[in-house]
């Protein structure tokens, strides 16, 4: 990746990791340089081996006039994870975003958030998100933040502890210092990365900054990774909750990690209860693998319970699902992945 060494230093990078989104890389790109003060913006978009014409689409809105601080790089195939976790390292300005690529901006995006930046108000600025579908439609909202409770907030144990209740992870509803990065990954290899990284990165946090706003719209959508349950699932989720106990080591932030804990299980359950029957003899092993150590845990501990009680909910939660599987597939309402497109012509590396 070439920088243009001409272009003014930016005050926000943004991250976007792109894997076959051949139909959506535009629209999100868009949503990024049509925003107000959009020089001040680095965006610095990872093709992870894209199959499809994602790359020449990146490359199509590049070279447009607005274009100029997208830097490309495209990459043998490596995951989401090692995808962020590259444009991380390069990222250049004193505050990072997510954008993922099938994804957009609401078009007041930078308008509420820049001035915040400029006066320094927090290490990390949270904000609403809306959910869309495949054509842009919004069809429903997330509130991690409570319109009651917006502004600033010291970032002690009591608000990490209202961050595991609420217990949405993913890093596109904030904006961070990018210096709460430093020596942080999200782990390659697994899905559900964000419930190991995002964590970190607010115990180290010291100021939140709370916007009421919907500022993102996540696109709901057939094809992506977390839209099937698997095994493959359940282990990414198991290893995070075993992680997440690990750093409960007698100190004053206990009491969050033990949230989390609990959380990060709970929705291993809940995946473990969507498997196909195939698989969900396999789900429950690791469920239960990670349940006997968290016994060994708590065997000696008196802030937390002796044992797990999981297998109700998991026969209960499996019912449910399975019954909604049936309805959906009777009413025609199940999600279906638009067809790719094959690259013609295979890209050299940016």
């Amino acid at each position: 990746m070439t920088r243009d060494r001409s272009v003014a230093p930016t005050l926000l990078s943004v991250i976007i990791p792109a894997f076959n989104v051949e139909h959506y890389i535009a629209a999100s790109l868009q949503s990024a340089l049509s925003q107000p003060r959009a020089d001040e913006i680095e965006i610095i978009v990872i093709d992870d081996g894209s199959t499809d014409r994602t790359l020449e689409r990146i490359l199509d809105v590049q070279r447009n006039a607005h274009g100029r601080n997208i830097h490309v790089i495209h990459q043998e195939n490596r995951g989401v994870s090692a995808a962020r976790n590259r444009a991380i390292a390069l990222a250049s300005s004193p505050f990072i975003g997510f954008l993922d690529s099938d994804d957009v901006w609401s078009p007041d995006f930078t308008a509420k958030i820049l001035p915040l930046l400029d006066r320094n108000v927090a290490d990390i600025i949270e904000f609403n998100v809306g959910i869309i579908n495949s054509n842009g439609k919004l069809i429903d909202q997330l509130e991690l933040i409570d319109p009651a409770t917006t502004g600033p907030r010291t970032c002690d144990l009591h608000a990490l502890l209202d961050f595991a209740r609420v217990y949405q992870v993913f890093p596109v509803a904030r904006v961070y210092r990018r210096e709460l990065w430093d020596g942080i990954e999200f782990p390659a290899g697994r899905v559900y990365e964000d419930a190991a990284a995002i964590p970190l990165v607010y115990a180290r946090a010291q100021t939140l900054y709370r916007l009421a706003d919907d500022l993102y719209f996540y696109r709901r959508r057939a094809g992506s990774i977390t839209t099937k349950a698997t095994p493959y699932t359940v282990m990414s989720l198991t290893i995070c909750a075993e992680e997440t106990l690990a750093r409960c080591n007698g100190g004053p932030q206990d009491p969050f990690w033990l949230a989390m804990f609990h959380k990060v299980f709970g929705y291993a359950c809940h995946q473990a209860a969507r498997v196909d029957a195939s698989a969900f003899a396999e789900s429950m092993r690791l469920v239960e693998a990670t349940a006997a150590r968290y016994s060994v845990f708590a065997a000696n501990r008196t802030d937390t319970p002796s044992q797990l009680r999981f297998h109700t909910r998991i026969v209960a939660d499996r019912r449910w699902f399975q019954t909604k599987r049936m309805v959906k597939r009777v009413l025609g309402k199940e999600l279906r992945a638009p067809t790719p497109t094959p690259r013609a012509i295979a890209a050299s590396n940016q």
